[in-house]
This record gives structure tokens, C-alpha cells and sequence, in this order.
């Protein structure tokens, strides 16, 4: 998708709609385009020549109504918690379709995990192969497993770096003879599926992703070579970049499709086994399809700055505050959605409460606001509701709705802080 194909993706709301919605579920709202995430996980696999499976990660946006409306066009879940399996098991999900990763998985979810016989959890440690295999016996009922390996590799396009260095993600690349000997002395109750590699996070650069995908093709190499286990499932992670900001810089799909294609069908055309390749991608399917909406309540000049203040912000929202998974605040894209056609104006958007970092807008340009105006963040169907400190000022917490099927629905029900009593 191209940036400026990126705006248009709430297009077909008009400003009256949002007045309707707002009067309907109040402000602040988050509202979530499922039909725009089902499109875009099927230009990857389209654009990938349907090379890859593409896993949905909850963690970006775990709100159930969204979930079930992504069910039968992604090809599976990646989840991190008990909470998300029970989730994903709501949302009416195959278990063999879901993939368990995390460093600290305890032992009533690896238990779960085995008894609703989840198709990959992603062995991170000794201690979970160890876990997986006496569960597995007491149960009687092997446990599906890949292991997950931190790469010697340094893979230096990703944003965020999620491997080839000291994490606690995964099992050195160094010590995984270790836990193929014990994988290998334990198929009774272990059934082996094969490797996870996730470098990271927020990569622009399609010769980065690409990059990264041979270094993992050549452990899974390695570990059938060395064990004589099959991985018939290598998941190659994710972390495709896109901004959220006015740039609306992302990763070229096509660009990263003439640079991964001809990898993918080599291995497809020299295996012998059929090979199940996964992305799991959350921010880069979801992150275009949400939008945030609050009201302006306030408005006050403060030493030659002029400043609105909204209802909604860091306790709803705290990445578009700046404060969550960024090392350098960008504004999020912000529109006046009641007078898209105002003058101009340079002005700052800050949230309720009196923390200074409360700032949903830092110098950006408006079309000048009113009191009682509803003003949209873009980019805010990632890491926003799930990801911010809801109870902090003990606001209502913000609705959540969902486009599927050109419908709006109610997805999650606001809250005040006694329902958490």
C-alpha cells in the first residue's frame, strides 16, 4: 500500500458519522477497521505469492470482536498469554492455528497450552522443554513445539532489536544442540514442529527482512542436519515498519516481495517436505486501521502557545503520547474530524491529566478547532487501548468499536474504575 493510499482508508466515513458515534458511545472511542486489516493480510500473502502463511499477533490489538472478524482470512494467531489463548479460543479460533511465544510462560499456561493442543508453543528455555515434557506425561498428550532461537546474527535494519545480541527471547543459537538432545530423548512426549527467529521490530528496509530469512533457513538446515528432526514450520517473526506519523513511511511490500520471493520459492522448490513459512505481523495489519476520537473541552494560550485540551490521552492512548515503545516522540496524524475546512492553526493537543508528557499533539497544524469538536488520531489500531494505563486517572475507559462487513458494532463497552474494584 502506498502512503497516500494509507489516508483514505476511513474514507468512507463522513464527519456526520462520527457525530453519530460519539453521541451513541461518547468520547473518547477507538474504532477499528476489520474489512482494512482482512485486506491487507490478503495483499501480503497476494504480493508474497502466497508463499507465506500470515498470523495475526494479538498483542497488537486483542479486542475480541476484531478477532473474530479477522477468523478464516488470517491464517493463524500469535499469542503471548493465557489471556490471549482464552481470547483466541473465544474468538472461535483452531488451536493448531495458534502459535504461544513469550520468555516467561508459567506452567498452568504451558498445561493450557497442551490440553487445548495449541499448534506451536515456542520453546524458550530448558526449563519450558523440561515443563512441556512433564506436562505432556501427566496428561497424556504430546505437546506441539518449535524452538525458538536467538540468532548469532545481528540483523541491524530492525528498529527495535529482538535477537543476535543478549536477550531473553529464545535459546542461543550456541546452546540449542542442548535442547535437541532432550527434544530427541523425549519424542514420545514432545512433537517436534520447528524453528521461531524473530529479529525485531519496525523494519523499513525490505533488503533487512529478506536479509534476515536465509540466516534462519540455514538453522533450520542445521538442526535437521545435526538431529534429523523435520521443521516443517519456520516462522520467520515479523516486524514490518510502518510509521505513524505525517511520512507515512512504511515497508515497500513489493520492494520486500522481489527480494523475498525468489528465496522462498527456492526453498519450496528444493524441499521434500511441505514447509509451513509464517509471518506474524500485529502493528504492520493493524496500526492504518484504527482511528481515536476525543472532544475538545478546553482551550487556553500560555506564553505564546496555544494549547486545546481533550478529553482522551495518555491513559487511552499512551504510544500517540509518546511514551510507549519510542525513543523520540512523533506526532501521531491528527484531524479536526467536525471542521476539516477551518484556517490553519499551529497549536498543541494535550490530554486530563497533570502529567506534562500528556500531549496527543506537540506543535502540529489544525484546522483550527472549537469547543465541543471531535479531533481523530490516526494510525490507532496498534498498541493504543491495550498497551496504556486505563485506570490511571480513573476515567471511564474509551469504547471500542469495529468495522466488519461496512458495519459498525460495539466491540468492547466503556468502564469506570469500580467495575475494577
Amino acid at each position: 500500500m502506498k502512503p497516500a493510499e494509507r489516508a483514505t482508508e476511513w474514507g468512507e466515513i463522513v464527519p456526520t458519522e462520527f457525530r453519530a458515534l460519539a453521541e451513541n458511545y461518547g468520547t473518547p472511542f477507538f474504532l477499528y477497521d476489520a474489512d482494512a486489516i482482512n485486506r491487507r493480510i490478503n495483499l501480503i500473502r497476494e504480493t508474497l505469492e502466497l508463499l507465506v502463511e500470515v498470523f495475526f499477533a494479538v498483542k497488537a490489538n486483542p479486542n475480541l470482536e476484531l478477532l473474530r472478524a479477522v477468523r478464516g482470512v488470517a491464517d493463524g494467531l500469535d499469542i503471548s498469554s493465557s489471556g490471549e489463548l482464552e481470547q483466541a479460543a473465544l474468538a472461535g479460533f483452531d488451536m493448531a492455528t495458534v502459535s504461544f511465544a513469550g520468555p516467561a510462560k508459567t506452567t498452568a499456561e504451558l498445561t493450557a497450552s497442551i490440553e487445548k493442543g495449541v499448534g506451536c508453543i515456542s520453546i524458550e528455555s530448558m526449563r519450558e522443554l523440561v515443563q512441556c515434557v512433564a506436562i505432556s506425561k501427566r496428561l497424556g498428550i504430546k505437546a506441539n513445539v518449535v524452538v525458538r532461537v536467538n540468532p548469532r546474527f545481528l540483523n541491524r535494519s530492525f528498529g527495535m532489536k529482538m535477537g543476535g545480541r543478549p536477550v531473553q527471547f529464545g535459546i542461543d543459537e550456541e546452546e540449542i544442540g542442548g535442547v535437541l538432545e532432550a527434544m530427541l530423548a523425549n519424542a514420545e512426549s514432545l512433537s517436534f514442529r520447528g524453528v521461531h527467529v524473530y529479529a525485531g521490530s519496525q523494519c523499513f528496509e525490505p533488503a533487512g527482512v529478506a536479509e534476515g530469512v536465509p540466516n534462519t533457513l540455514r538453522i533450520a538446515r542445521e538442526i535437521e542436519r545435526g538431529s534429523g528432526l523435520t521443521c516443517k514450520t519456520i516462522n520467520l517473526g515479523g516486524g514490518f515498519g510502518v510509521s505513524h506519523n505525517e511520512s507515512g513511511r512504511e515497508l515497500d511490500l513489493g520492494a520486500l516481495a522481489a527480494e523475498l520471493v525468489p528465496i522462498l520459492r527456492e526453498l519450496r522448490d528444493s524441499s521434500r517436505v511441505e514447509r509451513k513459512i509464517v509471518f506474524e505481523l500485529g502493528r504492520f495489519l493493524t496500526a492504518d486501521a484504527g482511528i481515536y476520537v476525543t472532544r475538545v473541552i478546553s482551550s487556553k494560550e500560555s506564553r505564546g502557545k496555544t494549547f486545546f485540551m481533550v478529553d482522551g490521552g495518555l491513559h487511552h492512548h499512551l504510544a500517540a503520547a509518546g511514551t510507549f515503545g519510542t525513543a523520540l516522540r512523533s506526532n501521531y496524524v491528527l484531524r479536526n474530524l467536525s471542521r476539516p475546512d477551518a484556517p490553519k492553526l499551529r497549536c498543541n493537543v494535550a490530554g486530563p491529566s497533570c502529567n506534562p508528557t500528556d500531549l496527543l499533539g506537540v506543535d502540529v497544524e489544525l484546522p483550527r478547532p472549537e469547543h465541543g469538536d471531535l479531533i481523530a488520531v490516526l494510525g490507532s489500531g496498534s498498541y493504543g487501548f491495550t498497551a496504556s494505563p486505563l485506570l490511571f486517572l480513573g476515567r471511564q475507559t474509551p469504547a471500542e468499536l469495529v468495522r466488519h462487513n461496512g458495519r459498525i458494532i460495539l466491540g468492547r463497552r466503556p468502564r469506570p474504575i469500580v467495575d475494577f474494584n
